[in-house]
């Protein structure tokens, strides 16, 4: 049983830094979008 218990304890654990990590990715993505939008904007401005 208490083997048992210890797989489901690693288990929730590897999920749950599954779900960090993604996050993170999901932040990083957003931040280098804003950026993208930020750069698009100051070159149109300096076209325009």
């Amino acid at each position: 049983r208490f083997t048992l218990q210890l797989t489901k304890q690693q288990k929730a654990a590897q999920r749950r830094r599954l779900q960090k990590g993604e996050a993170n990715l999901e932040t990083k993505s957003r931040r280098e979008n804003q950026n993208n939008i930020k750069s698009s904007m100051e070159t149109s401005e300096f076209w325009g």
